[in-house]
């Protein structure tokens, strides 16, 4: 993109910008290399934990400080984790930039982590595990990635269990900061009504103190392994993912994937979404994903219906996952190249997309790829293509989990049956 820049600094800072002079607001922030994916059976929940502790007091701010002076101009911070980022964003008006740079250089560089705080957000992370324990079309996710994959840092819960969270010391926090929260773990962005140039400025400036140790390579491989698990509970619904070894971001056949799950249950015009929910009316919910990592990646179809109706569903899931080895009609193909072509060129519209998609190029492909080069590789991909990708993922031993009044046997039963391996 001739709009967008990176620059590594001797530091090893990655810093990224995408400018759209025509914007009044600009999102900025920091995008730090660790997540779950670097944490242990000993720590895990640990990136989370400190996510939240990050915005619980500096040597200048306190935690209401913080808050009050970000919007104190209208602008907004925000953190999230995930298995391989953790980040940390402001959005704010362009004339406010410097002071959202200065707030986001402070609780990463010197976060101090009060006593009387940490037992405070502790509680507020204990409720927040519990409020996904209690939501099944939460919780679902969480027992799929542990069967996928079984005792490996993928399979863990980015929350952690409430077990070690209740126990986890500052110690634990403290250490973890030290190994990852380095300067060459890091991506610093910003897109909107900036210039490349002032954000490097703004790094010189604001990151004097921040440490340069060198961080432990990032090569965590894990293995998909599959199987099942039904969380049986008293509910309406049986929630249900039928899922399976998928693709990395790296992989040759990514957009490939991205089409294939797209045909099959990405939206109102899918086979899923017609097959199941609008000719037979079985389920409200039904869709296909796609998750990739660096090395790794899964695939699956999620579907929540009525007890009773989940033979019906898994049957005719599974029978159009099959179908696709099959036939793929011209008119849905050039549908779903469309619906990419266009939800990308849109995607630039929104500051805060177009600053998650370089960033996150720049992580997996260190550098940012340009829209043309994607619409070209999405051009590229052939309805033959699609239809072999069936068997790529089919090769691989089945994930099933059920939530509900539900056994997950039922449905391995109908896969045996349909010649999909969950042995």
């Amino acid at each position: 993109m001739k709009d967008t820049k990176l620059t590594t600094l001797d530091s090893g800072l990655r810093v990224v910008t995408g400018s759209l002079k025509n914007f009044d607001s600009i999102v900025l922030g920091y995008w730090v290399e660790t997540g779950a994916i670097r944490e242990n059976e000993s720590n895990n929940g640990v990136s989370h934990f400190l996510e939240h502790m990050a915005f619980k007091g500096t040597s200048r701010r306190t935690t209401k400080q913080i808050a009050e002076e970000i919007e104190s101009v209208g602008g907004y911070l925000n953190a999230y984790t995930s298995k391989e980022i953790t980040a940390f964003h402001a959005k704010v008006l362009k004339d406010d930039r410097h002071m959202a740079m200065d707030i986001l250089s402070d609780i990463l560089q010197d976060p101090t982590f009060p006593a009387d705080e940490l037992e405070l957000e502790r509680n507020v992370v204990l409720q927040e595990i519990s409020q996904v324990q209690d939501t099944p079309d939460d919780i679902i996710f969480d027992h799929f990635e542990n069967i996928a994959f079984s005792n490996q840092p993928l399979g863990r819960a980015i929350l952690g269990s409430s077990d070690l969270i209740a126990h986890m010391k500052v110690e634990a926090l403290r250490a973890y900061r030290d190994k990852y929260y380095n300067i060459d773990n890091i991506v610093l962005a910003a897109v909107g009504n900036i210039s490349h140039e002032e954000l490097i400025d703004s790094a010189d400036k604001y990151l004097s103190n921040f440490k340069t140790h060198k961080t432990p390579a990032y090569d965590i491989k894990c293995q998909y392994v599959g199987g099942s698990h039904s969380d049986t509970r008293d509910l309406e619904q049986a929630y249900l993912i039928i899922g399976f070894n998928g693709l990395s971001n790296l992989d040759r056949d990514y957009y490939t994937l991205a089409l294939f799950s797209s045909i099959l249950g990405g939206g109102m015009s899918s086979r899923l979404f017609q097959e199941i929910r609008e000719k037979r009316g079985l389920a409200y919910s039904v869709h296909s994903f796609s998750s990739s990592h660096k090395y790794n990646g899964t695939f699956g179809i999620y579907a929540a219906t009525s007890p009773n109706k989940l033979s019906e569903l898994s049957d005719i899931a599974s029978t159009e996952l099959l179908k696709m080895r099959e036939y793929i009609s011209e008119k849905e193909f050039k549908r779903t190249k469309a619906q990419f072509k266009s939800s990308l060129i849109m995607s630039r519209e929104s500051n805060s997309s177009y600053c998650e998609q370089i960033v996150n190029q720049t992580l997996i492909f260190k550098r940012p790829i340009g829209h043309d080069e994607i619409l070209k590789k999405i051009d590229a991909v052939t309805m033959d293509e699609i239809k072999a990708l069936t068997d790529r993922l089919l090769s691989s031993r089945a994930s099933i989990v059920t939530v509900g009044k539900c056994d997950c046997s039922i449905v391995s039963t109908i896969l045996q049956a349909n010649g999909i391996k969950t042995e």
